[in-house]
């Protein structure tokens, strides 16, 4: 098997991207999908969480809303998803993205809160239903369901940092890991760092041409951030709590060992 993850994906017909909640596959990934779906690629989704902790920019809700959050959040991914160019998207734990047998089950957003500096865990009210305390396997096994239903050529996740240590970024890279090495499938890690390393097995690629679709799909979620602008390095965004991020238009990859 080649160890150039950019091969690998020009080769691949079908792809299966995991992430934790509703807006990650367009901050982290959002320029790699739409040059993949802009190539001819069949790209499929599936998010472990429906972003249920997730703060509210304010105002971003009319004041008549009676819909739960995840719903304005569902609605916000599908036009993102849209944007991107995406051909499904799926939730863990609801078919197919589960275990024959099994009866569906919600992976509620574990939320967050620093523990020190530099490591974060699920915030104090996650409870017992949420990802990252629900059973590793329970996961594992509806991700493999969902893989025998897709058949990916390769499937992208996180890296073992989960970009910025969010616990159920963490969890969905473990549960990536051990899905496609049970599932035998190809994992591509994206990394967590900006600039990602050559020694530590990443290769980087630009994705020139994407901004408009990425800028798109990243605007679809008003409820948790706010577009500042475009410039040469990406789509500039203020998130709910305040914090300035830039939306890079280049991803670097890894094959996972």
């Amino acid at each position: 098997m080649s160890t150039d993850p950019w091969q690998l994906l020009d080769d691949a017909g079908k792809v299966l991207v995991v992430h934790a909640h509703p807006d990650d596959e367009s901050l982290s990934t959002g320029a790699l999908l739409a040059s993949l779906t802009a190539a001819g690629a069949h790209v499929e989704l599936v998010t472990a969480t429906r972003g249920e902790e997730g703060e509210i920019v304010p105002g971003a809700i009319a004041e008549d809303e009676d819909r739960p959050l995840e719903l304005i959040r569902e609605a916000e991914i599908d036009a993102a998803t849209a944007r991107l160019g995406l051909a499904a998207r799926h939730v863990l734990g609801t078919p197919p993205a589960l275990a024959p047998g099994a009866a569906p089950r919600t992976y509620r957003d574990s939320g967050m809160q620093w523990i020190r500096e530099g490591l974060a865990g699920p915030s104090a009210s996650a409870g017992s239903d949420s990802f990252t305390h629900r059973p590793l396997e329970e996961a594992t096994e509806d991700l493999i369901a969902l893989l025998e239903h897709v058949r990916p050529d390769v499937v992208i996740g996180y890296d073992d940092e989960g970009t910025y240590g969010h616990p159920d970024h963490v969890r969905a890279h473990h549960v990536t890991a051990a899905a496609c090495a049970r599932a035998g499938t190809v994992m591509l890690e994206v990394s967590s760092a900006p600039e990602p390393a050559a020694s530590a097995g990443f290769h980087r690629r630009d994705h020139p041409g994407t901004a408009e679709a990425v800028r798109a799909a990243v605007d679809s979620y008003r409820t948790q951030l706010t577009v500042l602008g475009t410039d040469a390095e990406g789509i500039r965004i203020r998130h709910v709590g305040g914090q300035d991020d830039l939306v890079a238009l280049r991803t670097g990859l890894r094959v996972r060992a």
